[in-house]
This record gives structure tokens, C-alpha cells and sequence, in this order.
């Protein structure tokens, strides 16, 4: 993460470094703060174009050699931001940005599903550790990269050359880790797994779902439930048997062996797992109001350095840089977990992560997955409406002090937000596809948030505070000017926060479509019940009756161990 804040750290130093380039295009040696956003956006380029790959692969091969490669690709793109300066050419640090995107896709769709799945009833919470990764990296990276490129004795290169020899040993020893749980490969549930066209086959979801109803009654009467998790990858041919014993329900499955393994690997395609995102509206929803944040997160991101100083708040780059950067740390290294813990508390209601349970992660019913989603969504929108309500007053403010203190509050709320968003990913489709569900949030956010935003702002900025651009010296092209036109830097501000808002908008919108698809599968449920009681009655007809207390025991216990109804307490019966 580090690697993608130094140029926003260093933008004095880029900004000229663009105007100088020898192979620089005009539009960036007239307009740097667009080339600015251009090489942040080349970086969102190779991320998505990894993310979509790391999506699709994640299904095929396990997750050690796929996180490896993109490594080891990052390691060479952080190589090459660095030659840069010694070729002065503008495109090979274009396209070393673009290289570095890569390792970051990988660990996208691999880590949170392994958290999720290894870290229990702390889910949430460890999650957020992962996640705040992000904005803490972009903000020691925005100090790094701050005080390498003003060095005398460094530059900016060299801020990319330590990294290289820094980061060198880690990839040594990442080679030699090793995953036993479960074969070193992510897992999901095996009605999921087998492809999009059972999940619209009539006749297998009700098989199905008869099949989950065992499985819900055997653990509302034992203490202990095994749960059961089939790898995304198909298992070798030789433990077809181990399958059979672990589905002893499913005897079609376990009698066609190697079949249902190949169907397994054929279903998963890119163009069936891109339907799967896009039939969820969930997802898509929460895609757009991601993209709203993201966007606005990496323009200031890219252009704090510029806007503070625009601000007369500071007088010194590399002081306002270390600011900007330790107020983005501190919010991020705070509101990440405190998003985490506020979503294991709302995950624990479901039963989430309960160990006696037997249940891990995203342990939970599947009817209980919009429930969830309906429960965590209005705490995150109250977290995105209440931080922005603390940025908007940064509009007016002329004090660094008061500035700082107010955009912090703001961020540490918008990174509460994080941990949320990124499970409602992960339940808005089938376990399987809890990979593919990252990659499309992740790349939602970026091509419309990430990639077009810094360039619009770096236009808008260049357009209403044209004596602000910065010129191949790395100062303001007219720094009198530019004074007098701190109203354009803080309009530019005004259109990135009011971005945000689109958030809250999307944000409720998925909720609402969470509840109407809790109230569909209510009424399914109860269509269900209804059915298998006529089933029952006809079957007891056919024998000749039964015991009067047993003819809805299998129904009445179901229904119990799935809902759950809170039991009436003796002081309200009296």
C-alpha cells in the first residue's frame, strides 16, 4: 500500500517531474495535476485488470502460488517507478504503476474470505485489521514518500529503491509458507459450487433445501454441529470416498464422483461469475455508494498536499504532507477497527462465529445472510452521514489546526464503514462466490471512483485555480495568483465532499433490496412449510394415521430452530 501513496507524498516533485519528461504527452505538460491523476489512475488499471484475473483463478488454483505471482509482479513494477527517474520517461513510470496493482488484487480476493472463515466469532474485527492496512500504508507512504523526494541526499527513486530492498526478504519468505487448512484453498458450500444453472433448476433447490432443513433440525437438537466445507477447487479423484462419507445426504454426488468434480471446475467461467455479480442487486448497489467514497478518498488522497498549501494552511510541502498523512493514519488506524468490532456485534446476533455452534465465519443460515445485511447497512450510513457532517465545516476553516482536527473525524468515520461494507460483499452472493464479490465491488469502486475522480478534480482544480498549477520546478506556477484564488481550491474541495453523499443513497437502496428479499423468502418459507405439512398428513393417511403428538413435531422443530422466537417469560403469562 505504501508504494501507491508516494507520488501523492512527493506531488510537488511529480508535478515536475511530468512537465519535464521527455516523452511526457502535451495534455499532461499543460494540465500536471490531470498527469498527476493519470499515473494514480494507471495503478487502478492494473489493479482491476489483476482483481477481474485473481477472481476467475481463485476457483482454479489455491491461493498461495496465485498471491506469489502478483508479488512478485508488484516487486518489479516498484522497480521499474524508480528507473523512471533515471530514463526521464514518462511512460515507463506509467506503466510500473500499472504493474504494481497487481499483488493488491490478489490479497483482495483471498484474505477476507480467509478471515472469514478462520477467525471465528473476531471476523469482524480481524477483518479491520486487514482493511486498515490500507490507510495506514497510504499514510506512511504519503510521509515516506514526502521526506525521500525532498532529500538532498535521496529523491523520489530512491523512495522506490528501499522499498525493493525492503520488501525482498519478505518475498523470499512468503515462498516457503505453507496452508494445510484445506489444502492451502479457499472453501464454500457444494450446492454453490456447482454452477449457477442448479441454482435455477426448480427440482434441485427443493432437494436442497430439504436437505438444509436436516442439517438446521440435527442442530437445534445436539450440542455440536459439524459444518461442512467444500473447497472452490475440486478435491483429487482419489478422495471422492471422503466426499461421500462427509455428504452422506447428497448420494447422487457422491455416486457420480468424478462428474460432479468436473462440473465443478467447468461452471466456474468468467462470463457465469460476472452474471452472478450483476444479478445481485445487493451488490450492485453497494458497488455504486462504494465508488463514491473511494473516489473522493484517493483524490484527497492525491492532491492533499497540493490543496493544503493552495490553503495557505502551510508554508512547507514537506510539513503539510507529514500532517495530511499522520491525521489519515490516525483515522484509519482507529475507525477500521472500530467499524470491525461494531460488525462482530451485530454478527454475533446471528450466531456468526459461534464456536459451540460449530460454525466459522460467515457461519449462518443463508436465509439469514439479508438479515445481516439489513442490520449492518443503516450503522454504516449513519457512520458516512455524521463524518460528513464533521468534513463539510473544513470548507470554511483557515486554521491547520482546526482543519486537520475535523477532517480526521470524518475520515475515522469513514473507515468505520469499511469492515461493513466489505461483509455485505461477501453475503450478497453464495459462499463460492464471495472472491468474485470483491473483485466486482473492488473494481466498481475504482473505474468510478478511483480512476476518473482525481483526473475530473485535478481539472476542475487546474481550471478554477489556474495560477495553483504547479510548474516543473515543483512550485506554484503563480504563487500571488494563487492566493487570490483559494475560493477555486475550496469549490474543488466542495464537489469532491458532496461525491459522498451518492453513498448514503446506494447504501439505502441495498437495504431496502435486502428487505425485500427477506420478505420473499419468508413467504417462500412459509409456502414451504405449508407443503411439507400436506405432505405429512397424506403420508399418515396412506398408513393408516399416527401418533397425534408427533404429526408436526419435524415441522413445528424446524421452524423453532430457524426463527427462533423469544420464549415468554413466567411474570408476563401471570
Amino acid at each position: 500500500m505504501a508504494d501507491r501513496a508516494i507520488i501523492p507524498g512527493a506531488s510537488q516533485e511529480f508535478l515536475g517531474f511530468l512537465g519535464s519528461a521527455f516523452d511526457a504527452p502535451e495534455v499532461v505538460r499543460d494540465n500536471p495535476d490531470a498527469g498527476l491523476g493519470i499515473l494514480q489512475a494507471a495503478f487502478m488499471i492494473g489493479y482491476t485488470i489483476a482483481i477481474i484475473l485473481s477472481g476467475h483463478y481463485v476457483h482454479k488454483i489455491k491461493w498461495k502460488p496465485l498471491v506469489f505471482s502478483g508479488l512478485c509482479v508488484w516487486w518489479l513494477g516498484v522497480l521499474g517507478s524508480g528507473n523512471a527517474k533515471q530514463y526521464n520517461s514518462f511512460y515507463v513510470l506509467l506503466f510500473s504503476r500499472m504493474a504494481t496493482g497487481c499483488a493488491e488484487a490478489a490479497f483482495q480476493v483471498v484474505a477476507p474470505p480467509l478471515i472469514q472463515d478462520r477467525a471465528g466469532g473476531r471476523a469482524g474485527f480481524w477483518l479491520s485489521i486487514f482493511l486498515m492496512g490500507l490507510p495506514l500504508g497510504l499514510s506512511v507512504g504519503y510521509i515516506y514518500g514526502s521526506y525521500m523526494a525532498t532529500s538532498d541526499l535521496w529523491g523520489w527513486d530512491w523512495a522506490y529503491y528501499i522499498m525493493c530492498i525492503g520488501s525482498f526478504p519478505l518475498l523470499i519468505v512468503f515462498a516457503f509458507v505453507r496452508d494445510q487448512t484445506n489444502g492451502g484453498i479457499l472453501s464454500g458450500e457444494e450446492e454453490e459450487v456447482e454452477g449457477d444453472e442448479e441454482v435455477h433448476n426448480d427440482t434441485v433447490l427443493e432437494d436442497e433445501e430439504q436437505e438444509r432443513r436436516t442439517t438446521s433440525l440435527t442442530a437445534a437438537t445436539t450440542t455440536t454441529t459439524a459444518t461442512t466445507l467444500e473447497p472452490l477447487l475440486p478435491p483429487p479423484q482419489t478422495t471422492s470416498s471422503n466426499s461421500e462419507n462427509n455428504h452422506s445426504t447428497s448420494a447422487d454426488a457422491s455416486s457420480n464422483g468424478g462428474n460432479s468434480n468436473k462440473n465443478k471446475v467447468d461452471k466456474f467461467t468468467l462470463l457465469s461469475e460476472v452474471k452472478i455479480c450483476f444479478s445481485s442487486k445487493i451488490l450492485v448497489s453497494l458497488s455504486l455508494g462504494q465508488a463514491a467514497i473511494f473516489g473522493v478518498v484517493t483524490a484527497l488522497g492525491t492532491f492533499g498536499g497540493a490543496f493544503i498549501l493552495a490553503l495557505q494552511l502551510f508554508d512547507d510541502e514537506k510539513v503539510a504532507a507529514t500532517w495530511f498523512g499522520i491525521t489519515a493514519a490516525l483515522a484509519g488506524v482507529i475507525g477500521t477497527p472500530l467499524g470491525g468490532s461494531l460488525v462482530d456485534k451485530i454478527l454475533a446476533r446471528y450466531g456468526a462465529g459461534d464456536d459451540t455452534s460449530g460454525v466459522r465465519g460467515e457461519g449462518v443460515d443463508d436465509s439469514l445472510r439479508h438479515p445481516i445485511i439489513a442490520s449492518i447497512l443503516p450503522r454504516m450510513n449513519v457512520l458516512v452521514a455524521v463524518g460528513m457532517l464533521c468534513i463539510f465545516p473544513t470548507l470554511a476553516m483557515q486554521e491547520a489546526t482546526f482543519f486537520l482536527f475535523f477532517l480526521f473525524i470524518g475520515w475515522t468515520l469513514l473507515f468505520a464503514t469499511q469492515t461493513g461494507i466489505s461483509i455485505c460483499a461477501m453475503l450478497s452472493v453464495n459462499k463460492a462466490h464471495r472472491p468474485n464479490a470483491l473483485a466486482f465491488i473492488s473494481i466498481a469502486g475504482h473505474l468510478l471512483g478511483d480512476v476518473p475522480l482525481p483526473i475530473v478534480l485535478g481539472l476542475i482544480k487546474d481550471h478554477l485555480a489556474p495560477g495553483c498549477k504547479v510548474g516543473e520546478d515543483g512550485t506554484f506556477s503563480n504563487p500571488d495568483e494563487c492566493e487570490s484564488q483559494e475560493k477555486g481550491v475550496r469549490s474543488t474541495l466542495a464537489i469532491a465532499y458532496v461525491w459522498v453523499l451518492w453513498s448514503l443513497f446506494f447504501f439505502e437502496l441495498a437495504r431496502r433490496l435486502s428487505r425485500i428479499e427477506i420478505g420473499r423468502r419468508r413467504s417462500d418459507e412459509i409456502n414451504s412449510l405449508l407443503l411439507e405439512e400436506e405432505e405429512e398428513e397424506e403420508e399418515e393417511d396412506s398408513n393408516g394415521g399416527g401418533a397425534n403428538g408427533e404429526k408436526n413435531n419435524s415441522t413445528f422443530r424446524y421452524y423453532h430452530s430457524k426463527f427462533q422466537p423469544t420464549p415468554l417469560q413466567p411474570s408476563r403469562l401471570a
